[in-house]
């Protein structure tokens, strides 16, 4: 629920409302839980937490581009927040750097798995070079 409303219960929802939740569910993604244990123990003083800007630690192993969009998202201030065509930009730019890392990775992979196949069809070539032999 976005801080803004915990604080005035006539706040009007927004969009940026709506940014604020959507960085709270990126972070559930990341965790697979929800934020501060908030299921199991139910505490309203969670909310006060909240209202001081206290935030979950992100996860270590995660994107640090994401860890950053989605706490720009849930922001204390809505005007701190991006809007939802900033949010997908930044998706779209970790997802293409994704994609460069692994195609970079599978093309490492490849040009090792070709100089291993090329060394042990050295090894396995018979010289054919009749030269080096003894005249009979």
């Amino acid at each position: 629920m976005d801080p803004k409303f915990l604080e005035n219960q006539s706040y009007d929802l927004t969009e940026k409302s709506d940014i604020y939740s959507l960085g709270v569910l990126f972070w559930e993604l990341t965790s697979c839980s929800s934020p501060f244990n908030f299921e199991k123990t139910g505490d309203t003083s969670i909310q006060i937490e909240i209202l001081k800007g206290v935030r979950e630690l992100p996860i270590p192993t995660t994107n640090r581009e994401f860890v950053r969009l989605y706490q720009k998202c849930w922001h204390n201030k809505p005007d701190e927040r991006p809007d939802i065509k900033q949010v997908i930009s930044v998706l779209s730019n970790i997802n293409n750097s994704e994609e460069s890392v692994r195609i970079e990775e599978l093309e490492n992979e490849e040009c090792e798995s070709a100089e291993l196949e090329k060394k042990e069809i050295e090894k396995t070539v018979v010289d054919c070079d009749i030269s080096r032999y003894d005249k009979i």
